[in-house]
């Protein structure tokens, strides 16, 4: 067996060092280890030297920066030199510096150093190519960093070449004395293996100066530079460190010669300056590691653990913070952005973890800090997953989190003390104390969020105290003495608050639970009331919050009870100027009496005063208190008056307020408490009287009220005393109402100068027989020294005396008083009626009164009267209005002036310009005629001439209409406009054939009127037929509204032509085709007629008619005798659909004129077709048994007759035609013979006797059918019948009527192989399945489909009646309309229904659509395309009034839910109001029974047609208001309901 060969593991340790580089992250990190070994080495001085091919060449020119090339960089120091044995290290890989005391002690970068001789140390590095300078800004921030926790080197300096570019110097100051650290400090690691001996506070300065154009590179500059051709880190280059192109002088250079070049080059250059200060946190760390993590470090790094080393932070100030932002905003900051010395708060770049030098590692606060930490492998953050490593870095983080709380305290510490006034705020102190807190707000640290969470715990762990200086209201306190914001407490209580838009900080900080702030307590609250005097307002704060906190109608429990006596036993405050404890209370004031009494008024101690209690509820719940009572009151103003100002024995003032009191609160009072009071008021002087206007103060039984003191001898109680409450307790007191009655009316009938006012006051407190006795005599005296009875007399006013009225004795006159009152309730008059007033205003005689009358009437006192009483109808015959007729001013009726002046035109009177606005409303004075009134001018004294009309018409026209009041409402309504159109009021110019002197007019009503139009020419033929006005365009429009028209449409037309055809025919000039001009509107647009006129048409003369005649070309284009033609009835003409029968009988019959629409309208006329009237009989020879041309031909048929009937509808075929069956010999076959006779007759009774008459005509057929018991026989003729008699006997035995072209199909589909068919494109595979599929139906009773025959067998009339008398199989929208009327079914106003009417109601609309159709074009149209194909919809509804889209405008704020209104453009009617809310209610009640949305109903207005029902468009189902209104307005709401719910559903149908 062979031994396995053994090979050796070789390093290739250049890759080896290449790659430990590449894994450096960041930017510079040569000069930053080389930098770092300086200051291990105890250099002050640090140069960096870019030297350039130029500078090489020594030709005495700059390079400039912005493109220079550089092949060497070399690094000097001036620190000790190196030993043997340093040099010895170089050659070794991870063997670095071993004294403990160096940064390098844990480091892995691997140093090529050389020393001169000068003892500068340089290190010389050869480009392994030129590249491009670094950017000199960049490169300076980042050595600025670097040298923050340096403790040597204070100068860096960079060159290019002889030039010098930047110059950095540090300077450091110490502290004179440590900071103290106080004893809750725990300084002591978490596992005790670091101790924090000692805390200095140093400040260190960098400056920075920029020579030259050295700034390109900043973060601000535009200028551009060339890059690298393989990137910007020539450090990061393979054999970046190569020894094959290093000088043979060992790079020894004269650095005093460097340096003096540069100091000559540098004094003649600008330069620019920064710096930047902080302050260093420095803590003096000795370490005390168990022997296992000590011995595993050593194992880890290789060399023996420090026994102290200082650990720094750097903190910045809110200054220095602020100038460095400031200094950013412009050109930019060295000590900003990436690697940047000073951070900005929560800006991209944070702080990070130095290890000597920056590390890729974040602090997640405002500080960087600097310690013995111990790296990654590539230096990017601190290790924190490799066993006692992570133990050691994770101490060293404890360290840094009691470093930070040094640093806070202190900072903070310092706020307060500049805050010298804690209750006010300082802005400039609370922006410091922001800083510092937001200074020391933790965030996720990056690459390990671990760090920043493990110094937050150090942070907050490290203090045993619960002393946290946080930010507050009142400065710097500790959170255990804050309390977070509570609008209850902040009137009363002065502890320090968390202000509530710093939240967000407080949130960020995180602080752990025994540091928070928290919620104000009840402790809080006594420990505040206890120690000061409250404010009154703050005493009504802090006991509405206690009422609030445990307010309601339940008892308090014991520990509620135990807190209330706490509260109260160290509450106290000043009110009213007094002391009040609350402690001494017991009663408050509540109800009433809070809201009557004054707030001066003496209150007993015992009482808490109310303006302590505001806002304040449940307080005999809540504090224990019970309600003062007046009793108590007045017996504490009784016993212990204050003063005199507040004693009611001798203040008449102040006893008027308590009685006042006592009169409010008198209702409320029981019989007990009266009696008290009583008891406490009889014998005290408390009644304020006056005697003869003297005042004195009497007891309650000495005074009288002022109703007994008619004389004014007697001590009567002030008048402002006397309201009702006061009254009653008074009189229960003792006051006395009256005296003797005998006594009082002898003294009133003896003297007449007493006051009335006074016998009033004494009669109200008397008895009612002594009221009856007073009032029924003649004892008032009145103005003219006469005395009546009350009800002959008015009340004292000067407006009455002006209107010379009897007026009652008195001083003065206030309706509102109780004497006015009782004096008006028993029959005195206040003011005049209207009755009373109306006839003194029309007063001829005395122009004054009449004035003052008038005044007084649209006065403020009559304006509710005027509004509820007035009724102009009731004074007619009284002129009490002033205005002008004629030009002149007079007193006119109510019923005959108006505000409107231009009225006169029509002879009306009208207001005076001085005549105001308001008294127009008062007086319901009309600004125009009613309707009725100027119906009944219209009627009497219609216009004489047109000059006369034309200025009436206009006039009204230019009104509108409507009346001013009241916008919206017609002045005629829709029936009133009905009456006008038949007035005579046009007048109309008579023609004569006489000669005239003098034009004379007749007067017409304007529905006979059309308007002028430049269609019709002075000589068209209805100048002759109608009479035509113009009166101008305003004037036109009123009487468009009256009837008249712009045109005469078909149903004018139709009217003069029913009157009389023969004179109609020659006033066309006997013209038939003139006739038939006017014949073609009517054929276009009589659909739209009434259903009575259509009955006059076919019983009238109209329709024209032609028959051959003797000589000429016929109108069929053939040469025979001149047509004749007549004006013939329905049943006197035929329509020609046959031609060569035509031909045949054309002597002796009439037909219609041989146009599709005239046609078409004699068929809708009941006009029979010609072809109806041919009657064929068939005389077959002997039949040829099996014959091959009668078999194929009966396949042909059976085969393709379905394709042909397939595009038929129902209508077309005769009885029973559809449902034949092609293929049952029972029904339908073919047979042959050798002849075949066929004759033809005429079967017409009005028929004129003619050359032809009505004989038999024999005929030349080859294929006929004969028909017989429900067998239909087609005979051919041998050898070949023509294939068009086939198709044409086989068209009359479909069809009752056919045309040529339905024979032309037909013989084309049967002459054509069925192949042929598909390519033309009839789908006949189709077409047949659904032949065969509804001849399976029918022959099992099911309805085959509407497009193929034959169709289901008829059912019999028994089974037919007895399937609809089934309830099962009524209509689902019957169904639902029967549910919807009997929730109805107790409303009177339905009337009596029945689904019978329901039913018939369908029925009969469905009857109207079978004969009904339209047109589907671009117009609002009801109907929808009758005949042709299957397609088109054989069906209608109401009428095919055709409305143009632009006929119709939406009537805007007249919806009736959602159903909105429409009326036809330009008309002068408006749509009436509560017909239009009956009828949308209507319609909205049936959308909703059929679910349809609302919004897709309609309502229109189109006053001038009646009978036209409604009309679909687009989805949308219109509804005519016209038709409602004449059908049925008056009519029971049931029959509405029905009628209307039966249209709605055949809207839907035929969409």
């Amino acid at each position: 067996m062979c031994e396995p060969e053994v090979t050796a593991v070789e390093v290739n340790q250049r890759d080896l060092v290449d790659k430990v580089l590449a894994r450096y992250p960041e930017e510079f990190t040569v000069f930053r280890e080389l930098l770092q070994n300086a200051d291990d080495a105890g250099a002050k001085n640090f140069n960096i030297v870019f030297e350039s091919p130029r500078g090489r060449a020594s030709n005495g020119t700059t390079p400039g920066l912005n493109s220079a090339k550089v092949f060497k960089w070399v690094v000097k120091n001036d620190g000790v030199q190196f030993e043997p044995a340093d040099w010895k290290r170089l050659t070794k890989i991870a063997e670095g510096n071993p004294d403990e005391r160096k940064i390098g002690a844990f480091g892995l970068f691997v140093k090529k150093e050389e020393c001169d001789c000068d003892k500068w140390t340089v290190i010389e590095m050869e480009l392994k190519q030129e590249s491009t300078i670094p950017r000199i800004f960049e490169l300076t921030r980042f050595l600025v960093t670097s040298v923050t926790f340096l403790t040597r080197v204070e100068h860096v300096e960079i060159f290019l070449d002889d030039t010098k570019l930047s110059h950095l110097t540090k300077t450091r100051k110490k502290a004179s004395q440590s900071i103290a650290i106080s004893q809750h400090m725990n300084r002591k690691s978490r596992d005790g293996t670091m101790t924090i001996d000692s805390v200095e506070l140093m400040s260190q300065e960098v400056n920075v100066i920029f020579f030259g154009d050295t700034l390109i590179g900043g973060p601000k500059t535009l200028a551009a530079r060339a890059e690298p051709e393989e990137g910007g880190n020539p450090a990061k280059f393979k054999n970046f460190f190569s020894m094959e192109k290093t000088p043979k002088s060992n790079g020894i250079t004269a650095a005093p010669k460097i340096a003096a070049a540069a100091s000559e080059t540098s004094s003649s250059e600008s330069s620019v300056q920064f710096s930047a200060k902080c302050s260093i946190y420095s803590a003096k760390v000795t370490v005390s590691a168990k022997p296992n993590l000590e011995k595993g470090l050593e194992s880890a790094t290789k060399k023996k653990l420090p026994k102290d080393f200082p650990f720094e932070m750097v903190f910045f100030s809110k200054d220095e913070h602020d100038k460095q932002s400031q200094e950013e905003a412009g050109f930019g900051s060295v000590f900003r952005g990436p690697q940047g010395f000073c951070p900005q708060l929560e800006a991209p770049h944070p702080p990070r973890i130095f290890i000597g030098q920056s590390t890729a590692q974040t602090t997640g606060m405002a500080c960087h800090m600097s310690g013995r930490f111990i790296s990654t492998v590539e230096r990017g953050s601190i290790d924190l997953a490799n066993g006692h490593v992570s133990k050691w870095n994770e101490e060293l983080l404890y360290v840094g989190g009691f470093l930070a709380r040094i640093a806070y305290d202190s900072e903070m510490n310092k706020v307060k003390d500049a805050w010298s006034t804690p209750s006010k705020q300082n802005a400039e102190q609370l922006e410091l104390a922001l800083y510092a807190m937001k200074s020391f707000v933790f965030h996720p640290s990056t690459p390990d969020p671990k760090v920043s969470q493990i110094i937050k715990d150090a942070f907050y762990a490290c203090s045993e105290s619960d002393k946290f200086p946080f930010i507050s209201d009142q400065g710097i306190r500790y959170t255990k003495d804050i309390r977070l914001y509570n609008h209850q407490f902040a009137h009363f209580m002065r502890t320090p608050v968390f202000p509530t838009e710093l939240r967000p900080i407080l949130t960020s900080m995180t602080l752990p639970k025994h540091l928070q702030i928290g919620p104000y307590t009840f402790r809080d609250v006594v420990k505040e009331l206890d120690s000061r005097w409250l404010s009154e307002s703050e005493m009504t704060a802090c006991l509405r919050w206690w009422s609030t906190s445990l307010g309601s109608r339940s008892p308090l429990d014991e520990q509620q009870k135990r807190c209330r006596d706490e509260l109260l036993k160290v509450g106290k405050t000043h009110s009213g100027g007094k002391e009040v404890r609350l402690s001494s209370i017991s009663k408050f004031i509540d109800g009433r009496m809070l809201n009557i009494r004054r707030p001066d008024d003496p209150l007993p101690d015992d009482t808490i005063p109310p303006a302590l209690i505001q806002m304040t509820f449940w307080i005999p719940e809540v504090f224990g208190w019970k309600e003062m009572s007046i009793i108590h009151w007045l017996r504490h103003l009784k016993n212990s008056p204050p003063d005199r100002a507040h004693d009611i024995s001798h203040t008449p003032s102040f006893a008027q307020h308590v009685l006042g009191v006592l009169g409010n609160l008198w209702p409320s009072l029981d019989e007990n408490s009266r009696s008290e009071v009583r008891e406490i008021l009889e014998d005290m002087n408390c009644i304020p009287t006056t005697i003869s206007n003297v005042p004195y103060m009497k007891r309650p039984k000495e005074a009288y009220f002022s109703e007994a003191d008619v004389f004014r001898d007697l001590p009567i109680v002030r008048q402002d005393l006397l309201d009702y409450g006061t009254d009653q307790a008074l009189q229960y007191l003792g006051v006395q109402k009256r005296c003797d009655i005998e006594t009082f009316i002898s003294k009133a009938m003896s003297n007449d100068k007493w006051n009335a006012m006074d016998l009033a006051r004494y009669l109200i407190t008397s008895a009612q027989e002594h009221v009856t006795r007073v009032m029924g005599m003649e004892i008032f005296p009145c103005n003219n020294n006469e005395r009546r009875h009350i009800k002959e007399l008015f009340a004292s006013t000067e407006t009455n005396r002006a209107l010379k009225l009897h007026v009652i004795n008195c001083d003065y006159w206030d309706s509102n008083t109780q004497e006015a009152l009782f004096l008006i309730r028993h029959g005195l008059h206040e003011y005049p009626s209207i009755e009373e007033l109306i006839p003194i205003a029309s007063s001829e005689d005395d122009h004054a009164a009449r004035r003052a009358a008038f005044a007084f009437l649209c006065g403020p006192l009559y304006e509710p009267h005027l509004e509820r009483q007035f009724d102009p109808s009731k004074f007619s015959t009284f002129a009490f209005i002033p205005g002008v007729r004629d030009g002149k001013i007079c007193q006119i009726p109510h019923g005959e002036v108006f505000s409107d002046p231009n009225w006169k035109v029509l002879g009306f009177g009208h207001l005076s310009d001085q005549f105001s606005k308001k008294n127009i409303a008062k007086l319901k004075i009309r600004d125009r005629p009613t309707a009725e009134k100027l119906f009944q001018v219209l009627q009497s004294t219609p216009p004489k001439d047109p000059q006369i009309a034309k200025s009436w018409f206009k006039f009204l026209a230019e009104k509108g209409g409507k009346q001013s009041h009241s916008p919206g409402v017609f002045f005629f309504s829709a029936g009133e406009f009905e009456r006008i159109a038949e007035l005579k009021i046009v007048p109309v110019e008579v023609s004569s054939e006489q000669p005239q002197s003098s034009k004379s007019y007749e007067p017409v009503a304007p529905r006979e009127c059309f308007l002028k139009s430049e269609s019709y020419s002075e000589d068209h033929f209805y100048q002759r037929l109608f009479k035509f006005v113009d009166f101008g365009p305003s004037a036109n429009a009123f009487l468009k509204a009256c009837g008249v028209k712009e045109r005469p449409e078909c149903i004018d037309v139709l009217r003069v032509l029913l009157k009389c055809p023969k004179t109609f025919l020659k006033l066309a000039g006997d013209d038939h085709e003139r006739y038939l001009t006017e014949l073609r509107l009517i054929a276009v647009g009589h659909k739209s007629l009434p259903r009575k006129i259509h009955e006059e048409m076919r019983t009238a003369s109209i329709f024209l008619g032609y028959r051959q005649g003797k000589g000429g070309i016929g109108r069929d284009g053939y040469s025979h005798e001149a047509d004749e033609f007549e004006l013939c009835k329905a049943e006197g003409v035929l329509v020609a659909d046959d031609m060569e029968s035509r031909r045949t009988f054309g002597d002796c019959i009439f037909i219609a004129p041989q146009e599709e629409l005239l046609e078409k309208f004699y068929s809708e006329m009941k006009v029979k077709s010609l072809s109806s009237c041919i009657k064929y009989t068939v005389e077959p020879g002997k039949e040829l048994l099996d014959a091959r041309s009668a078999r194929d031909l009966l396949n042909s048929i059976i085969d393709k007759i379905p394709i042909f009937l397939h595009e038929f509808d129902e209508p077309r075929f005769r009885d029973g035609m559809r449902l034949l069956r092609w293929h049952d010999d029972n029904q339908f076959f073919v047979r042959a013979c050798r002849k075949l006779d066929v004759t033809k007759r005429l079967d017409f009774p009005n028929a004129t006797n003619g050359l032809q008459g009505q004989k038999a005509h024999p005929t030349e057929l080859s294929a006929e059918t004969q028909s017989k018991d429900g067998l239909h026989v087609l005979w051919i003729k041998e050898p070949k019948a023509d294939s068009y008699d086939v198709a044409a006997a086989l068209c009359r035995l479909l069809f009752s009527t056919y045309k040529k072209n339905d024979v032309l199909s037909l013989m084309t589909i049967l002459d054509t192989d069925v192949n042929v068919l598909k390519r033309r494109g009839y789908d006949v595979d189709r077409i047949l399945s659904e032949y065969r599929e509804n001849l399976e139906k029918a022959e099992h009773g099911e309805n085959p489909c509407n497009g193929a025959p034959p169709g289901p067998v008829q059912a019999s009339p028994q089974d037919a009646s007895s399937e609809s008398e089934s309830t099962c199989d009524k209509p689902e929208s019957v169904s639902k309309f029967t549910k919807f009327l009997h929730r109805f079914r107790k409303d009177p106003r339905l009337g009596q229904i029945k689904l019978s009417e329901i039913e018939n109601s369908i029925e009969k609309v469905k009857n109207i659509m079978k004969e009904e159709g339209g047109d589907n074009d671009s117009h609002i149209s009801n109907r929808e395309q009758v005949g042709g194909g299957k397609k088109q919809k054989n069906v209608a509804y109401c009428d095919e009034k055709k409305v143009a889209k632009t006929d119709l405008e939406e009537c805007e704020g007249q919806h009736v839910g959602q159903v909105k209104v429409w009326k036809r453009k330009g008309t002068v009617l408006g749509v009436p109001s509560r017909e239009r809310e009956a009828f949308g209610n209507i319609i909205s009640n049936l959308a909703t029974v059929f679910s349809i949305n609302q919004t897709r109903c309609h309502v229109f207005y189109h006053g001038e047609d009646s009978n036209l029902m409604g009309f679909n468009r687009n989805d949308q189902i219109f509804f005519g208001l016209e038709h409602y209104i004449q059908n049925h307005k008056d009519a029971p709401a049931g029959k509405a309901y029905i009628d209307w719910q039966v249209h709605k559903i055949l809207s839907f149908s035929i969409y």
